[in-house]
C-alpha cells in the first residue's frame, strides 16, 4: 500500500478525470439537445412550406406542376377519408352512448 500522499494524489487525479469526463458529456448533451432542437425547427419549416404550397395549389397558382397537383389530390382524398372516418366514430358513440343504443346480454 501507497503512503497517504500517493493515494491522496492517485484520488485526486481520478476525480479530475471524472471532472472531465463529466463536462465532456455535459457538452455533448447540450449539442445533442441543440440538434433536437434544430431537427423540430426544421420538421416545422417543412410543415409550414408544404401548407404554403397546398394553398397555391388549391388557389391555382401551381396548375402547371404535375407532381405538385397530384399530391394535392392525394391530400384531398385524404381528408374525406379523415372526414368520414370522424362521421363513422360520431354514428358509433352516439348509437352507443344513445338510451336506446345496443343492448348488452
Amino acid at each position: 500500500m501507497g503512503t497517504k500522499k500517493q493515494l491522496t494524489d492517485s484520488l485526486k487525479e481520478r476525480l479530475a478525470d471524472v471532472a472531465e469526463r463529466g463536462k465532456l458529456i455535459g457538452q455533448a448533451l447540450r449539442v445533442r439537445a441543440d440538434m433536437a432542437a434544430t431537427r423540430r425547427r426544421l420538421r416545422t419549416t417543412y410543415a409550414e412550406l408544404g401548407e404554403e404550397v397546398y394553398g397555391r395549389l388549391k388557389n391555382g397558382e401551381l396548375d402547371g406542376d404535375v407532381s405538385l397537383v397530384t399530391l394535392q389530390q392525394q391530400i384531398d382524398r385524404l381528408k374525406a377519408d379523415v372526414r368520414e372516418k370522424e362521421e363513422e366514430l360520431r354514428q358509433i358513440m352516439h348509437m352507443g352512448f344513445s338510451p336506446n343504443g345496443p343492448q348488452g346480454p
